[in-house]
């Protein structure tokens, strides 16, 4: 589903050799992603993921994503650290695209999501933010507030034959986030997409780190706090876990507290704007499975009752 662009054995044994990454064992292609090609590469030293970026990412912001999980993983978080070539480069020209080699993580997503994965995810983002404190290029959020009404723009005149009085709906919750919404918050570099398939377990049920950044950016710490919540919890025990896990490591300000309500508005809006977005644009002979944009319509529904 996400092997965009083919490569042959042969192709990849000559890549390698711009590399300390030992001899050449075995390659397959890794399906389950979206945006772009990968494939897992094995070798006398271990195991790695080769990554093609697509067209779907901004190249422009590749030594962004690429430089903050090097970051990252020198503070001992667990991602996937970008390997180095011979020239010292992270970002390598292969098959007329960018690519990267990233070391291989062990684990898997959870299968049911329980209150000890919030409180794991909770904590696991704690460190990430604090790691982050120091991280110096900048990103600017492509899907925070000021990046809704551009998104919504694309399809906002086939929104009503999906669904009537919609669009009405959205835009009256676009001028909520944008009256009360505060950027004068604790901020830093932040995921800003920890999806339960982007988290991985031992057999242990713990952590054992986060892949897939390309969507990290600067904004709120608790803007990536709501959108790891509304990711992940569905009921009242999943929210207190999640919050503890986070506070064991790093306490919420007052003000930080008081915004969340607002943050949770605002991370139900970025993924019912982008499950909308992706259901009217994936072409229909597509393999990318659509995910029902009606999951977080009822989320941001729910939290906007909330205020």
């Amino acid at each position: 589903m996400a092997v965009y662009t083919k490569i042959t054995k042969d192709e990849i044994v000559s890549h390698l050799r711009n590399y300390e990454l030992g001899e050449f064992v075995s390659y397959k292609e890794i399906l389950d992603g979206i945006d772009n090609s990968n494939f897992i590469l094995e070798t006398t030293k271990g195991k790695f993921i080769l990554t093609i970026f697509e067209s779907r990412i901004d190249k422009a912001a590749l030594p962004f994503f690429i430089n903050f999980k090097l970051h990252l993983a020198k503070k001992r978080i667990s991602c996937p650290a970008p390997i180095l070539n011979n020239q010292g480069s992270a970002i390598v020209d292969l098959k007329n695209k960018k690519s990267a080699i990233v070391s291989f993580l062990e684990g898997k997503s959870a299968e049911k999501i329980t209150p000890n994965h919030c409180f794991e995810v909770g904590k696991f983002l704690a460190k990430m933010h604090l790691a982050a404190a120091d991280f110096s290029m900048k990103r600017e959020n492509e899907l925070g507030v000021k990046g809704f009404r551009p998104l919504f723009s694309k399809f906002e005149h086939l929104v009503d034959n999906y669904q009537k009085n919609l669009r009405a709906e959205i835009l009256e919750n676009l001028v909520f986030l944008e009256n009360l919404w505060s950027f004068d918050l604790p901020s830093a570099a932040t995921h800003l997409d920890l999806f339960p398939d982007n988290v991985f377990f031992d057999v242990n049920e713990k952590l054992s780190g986060a892949i897939d950044f390309y969507f990290a950016a600067n904004d709120a710490l608790i803007y990536d706090f709501a959108v790891t919540l509304v990711a992940w919890c569905d009921d009242e025990e999943d929210f207190l876990q999640l919050f503890q896990g986070y506070e064991s490591v790093r306490k919420f300000s007052e003000i930080e507290k008081d915004f969340l309500k607002i943050a949770l508005v605002g991370a139900a809006t970025r993924f019912l704007l982008t499950r909308l977005h992706d259901m009217f644009f994936t072409p229909k002979d597509s393999l990318v499975r659509i995910k029902d944009p009606q999951e977080y319509l009822q989320k941001l529904r729910f939290f906007k009752s909330q205020i």
